[in-house]
């Protein structure tokens, strides 16, 4: 199959409900954007930051917490040996990933040493900032247990076949490493259950920012304050 795959976007955006954690109106309101593996969450986000939104990612906060002087680094290799440097002491994501997504233990473990820090950091990083919509990127968001930290949840999806296409380009991953990322979260289905938007990145590029751009009309005007920005 060639060309780009189109969608409808009142069909895209597929339920806009917001009734699981509805806070008073407000200056400004916290976003958990999630999704599948390789759904897209990039893309997404990107839009959204250019929309005007302020974006922290737990991908990055979790690859920081590994460079090397980091307290994270150091439980990170006596918990998994130095087969995981490479050359240069460093940690090197690619082993450490085939170590931990073939044993649900070891992964678990990696994510008890990763994610109190990269949550805390999320925490600081949200409260200080001064944008109306703050939103948080991460991928584990559900299975992490952090839904009720937000007041609106994003899904972002899209089809295996589609996923599977671009991640073996842009990650150059084999179907067998693809399918162990997957099998490590919660099916795909489940997490759009429990969205209050869900953004279809089966579409163009130009598709899922009109979608963005309606899912921020649609946060900013239901629970920020219409009075933002007033003067006396």
């Amino acid at each position: 199959m060639t060309g780009v795959q189109t969608c409808a976007l009142p069909i895209s955006i597929r339920r806009i409900s917001g009734q699981k954690n509805v806070p008073e109106r407000r200056e400004f309101i916290r976003v958990g954007l999630t999704g599948g593996f390789g759904t897209g969450k990039s893309t997404a986000a990107a839009i959204f930051r250019e929309l005007g939104a302020y974006l922290v990612d737990a991908d990055e906060l979790a690859r920081d917490s590994l460079r090397k002087g980091r307290e994270e680094y150091r439980e990170v290799i006596s918990a998994f040996g130095d087969r995981i440097l490479d050359r240069d002491g460093r940690i090197d994501r690619k082993a450490l990933a085939a170590e931990v997504f073939s044993d649900a233990g070891k992964l678990a473990r990696l994510n008890r040493i990763i994610h109190p820090g990269v949550i805390r950091e999320i925490e600081k990083r949200l409260k200080a900032a001064r944008e109306t919509v703050r939103i948080a990127v991460i991928p584990l968001l559900f299975e992490a247990g952090l839904e009720s930290n937000f007041d609106s949840l994003i899904v972002v999806t899209a089809d295996r076949e589609t996923v599977d296409q671009r991640v073996a380009v842009s990650r150059n991953m084999s179907k067998e490493e693809i399918a162990l990322r997957r099998k490590a979260q919660l099916p795909l289905r489940e997490k759009a259950a429990k969205a209050d938007f869900i953004i279809d990145n089966n579409c163009s590029v130009d598709e899922i920012r009109a979608e963005v751009r309606l899912i921020m009309e649609r946060l900013s005007r239901k629970y920020t304050s219409p009075h933002r920005g007033a003067t006396n």
